[in-house]
């Protein structure tokens, strides 16, 4: 991590102890501060986990075309991502990824960014 991201929590931690100065002071002994800070922590690595999740889902669906893995076939997204639930070290993780279907092999594939079909090929 480097030194600004670290300055940017920093900001967003000191603000977030004056606005729930509160819920902080009910926690009594360090380890019920501890507990509470690792349940913030874990809330904000999952809002963030899935904001970027969301960010590159939207990336790659906006995406026309994509070859599929099996033969190579340009197929293009469906229309309606796949809904998952992915485990992560921290907590749950709601993912819609996007979805193709190629009709020449039958299968279905995720693609991703780097399996995009460029136009005139």
């Amino acid at each position: 991590m480097d030194d600004r991201l670290r300055l940017e929590i920093r900001r967003v931690a000191e603000q977030l102890l004056a606005k729930e100065k509160a819920t902080f002071r009910s926690a009594v002994t360090l380890l019920e501060i501890e507990e509470l800070t690792c349940q913030i922590g874990d809330e904000l690595a999952r809002q963030l986990a899935n904001g970027d999740l969301a960010e590159r889902s939207d990336e790659t669906a906006g995406q026309e075309q994509f070859f599929c893995p099996t033969c190579g076939r340009s197929c293009a997204a469906e229309q309606d991502p796949e809904p998952l639930i992915l485990q992560g070290k921290r907590s749950e993780i709601e993912y819609s990824e996007p979805r193709c279907h190629c009709r020449s092999c039958r299968r279905d594939f995720f693609p991703s960014r780097g399996a995009t079909a460029t136009s005139g090929s």
